[in-house]
């Protein structure tokens, strides 16, 4: 499904097996020639550098900090220098401490931050046998088409976290209004369907934003791609991993294409933006707004907010946000390589311990206390126990929602294993399991596996990106004219190279398919 025009060890007795949240793992040992436990060398005490991006900064940090460093002290001899950076700076300060050579240890790397170039340009350590050594956690309860996400020209340089395996994706709403309009959630079926209420809400509530998008930011209505359209083509378009996301593969054709220039999906769906834009149901700023949906929504200008599809998630939402959230039912899950790569860590190039910082990977997919601590923060502080439920949490007495806690950064989907952390309360019991059901119930996409290699058109690319960059707000917002702005985008994007690019990505592709027979 095509979501964008321009544009996720521990030894033998354990006892993890990531589905259990009961125990804490050791540091990753190794088997000699002979079968005999050989411990690491962690005698030389290692301060990690760990970047990611979330909701920051966050007032309670240096508490839950303290907590993991007294923690990950006793376990590897290490400690984190833990770099929480906001949405709003996190792409240009990451993309400056690559350039710079900064001490990189540990970083979040999606492959919707330019993976595959920052791999090209040797930002990341190649892990394989890093992941051999001090993984086995990982391999032991990692499902093995997740390493397909890291994996560029057959090494593996990003683990991904252990979540689902398929995107689906979903527009949610204020509860609250959705209730007092009448409107029935499970009456949508296309994108154009909301119309009708976009049009209350205008006339309804003043100083609240229909929709709510950022140019800025992954804000956009291409994430809940099910217009009538695109459905109508049976949603032929799929991104390609690691290609400019003007490149889609036409999965009907079986050929690469331009989405802006060849796909009626993208084409139709830019206009429709405009012509939201136009009616007022769009925010006035929003190619240029660094405010996020969500954050629109918890300061009052919004009713909505974008988010997953997958099990659970309008509870996970609504905890988070402080604000009950209704969604609609997204698209069936697909695998691609893209979903099994949308959220992964990386070890830098200028790491002063790879091996440590392996390490410390290994313990997020198979230490429950560890990824409990960095999702939630630190018992009695953040949260609280359900008496007679030993999994379930909730805030503590007096506090409002989580932002109130002082730790509620949303990282939770970025760190380690999924499956071994608390449920809050309200939530299902056997959400875990639904979870299975969901990955079981995944289709993979046509292109699934393929990476698309950049070196060979690398100037080519490096151009288109930043064209892209400069067109994406106004495009995927509907600020301006669509004729207009499109034929401009067009024009120069042939004009420096991209069909260079799409000639490449379609030998790539012919060559990858061959060898799939």
């Amino acid at each position: 499904m095509a979501m964008s025009i321009v544009a996720a060890g521990c030894s033998s007795n354990s006892g993890s097996t990531g589905t259990q949240n009961t125990g804490s793992t050791t540091t990753g040992e190794t088997k000699t020639e002979t079968g005999e436990d050989s411990a690491p060398d962690i005698s030389k005490f290692r301060k990690l550098k760990v970047y990611t991006v979330g909701n920051f900064p966050q007032k309670d940090s240096k508490a839950v900090v303290d907590e993991i460093n007294k923690y990950l002290k006793e376990k590897i001899n290490a400690e984190i220098d833990f770099q929480g950076l906001p949405w709003s700076s996190w792409a240009e300060k990451m993309t400056l401490a690559y350039q710079s050579g900064e001490q990189v240890d540990l970083t979040f790397a999606p492959n919707w931050a330019d993976f595959a170039n920052n791999v090209t340009k040797g930002a990341f350590l190649p892990l394989d046998e890093l992941l051999d050594k001090y993984g086995q956690g990982i391999k032991e309860t990692l499902d093995p088409r997740f390493l397909e996400g890291g994996t560029v020209d057959g090494t593996i340089y990003a683990i991904p976290t252990n979540k689902e395996i398929g995107e689906s994706h979903t527009i949610m709403f204020k509860k609250e209004l959705i209730d007092k309009y009448g409107f029935d959630v499970n009456t949508i079926n296309t994108l154009e369907d909301i119309e009708p209420w976009l049009e209350t809400i205008k006339k309804n509530e003043p100083g609240i934003a229909p929709i709510w998008l950022a140019g800025s930011g992954s804000d956009t209505l291409s994430y809940f791609d099910k217009t009538k359209v695109s459905m109508a083509e049976n949603f032929r378009y799929e991104l390609v991993a690691g290609a400019p996301a003007v490149i889609l593969l036409d999965t009907k054709e079986d050929k690469m294409v331009v989405s802006t220039m060849e796909s009626d999906a993208a084409i139709y769906r830019i206009k429709l933006y405009h012509d939201w834009y136009k009616k007022g149901y769009i925010n006035q700023d929003a190619a240029t707004t660094k405010t996020s949906a969500e954050d629109a929504l918890k300061a009052g200008k919004t009713w909505m907010k974008f988010g997953s599809d997958k099990p659970d998630s309008d509870k996970e939402d609504s905890l988070a946000t402080g604000i009950e959230l209704v969604k609609l039912k997204g698209n069936e899950p697909e695998i691609s390589t893209a979903s099994v790569s949308n959220s992964m860590m990386a070890i830098g190039r200028t790491s002063v311990d790879p091996e440590r910082t392996m390490m410390l990977l290994n313990l997020l997919h198979t230490d429950p206390h560890l990824v409990n601590l960095i999702d939630f923060g630190v018992e009695g502080r953040q949260y609280e126990k359900v008496e007679g439920q030993d999994n379930f949490i909730r805030l503590p007495e007096g506090v409002a929602s989580r932002v109130d806690t002082g730790w509620a950064p949303g990282i939770e989907w970025m760190f380690g294993n999924q499956t071994l952390t608390y449920l809050w309360e309200g939530e299902s019991a056997d959400k875990w399991e639904k979870f299975k059901a969901y990955n079981e119930s995944a289709h993979k996409v046509k292109s699934f596996g393929f990476n698309f290699n950049t070196e060979p058109v690398k100037t080519e690319v490096s151009v288109i990106s930043n064209i892209v960059k400069e067109y994406r707000p106004i495009l995927e917002t509907g600020t301006l004219d669509a004729d207009k702005v499109l034929k401009e985008y067009n024009d120069k994007l042939k004009a420096n190279g991209i069909e260079k690019i799409r000639a490449e990505a379609q030998k790539q592709y012919d060559e990858w398919k061959a060898k799939q027979s």
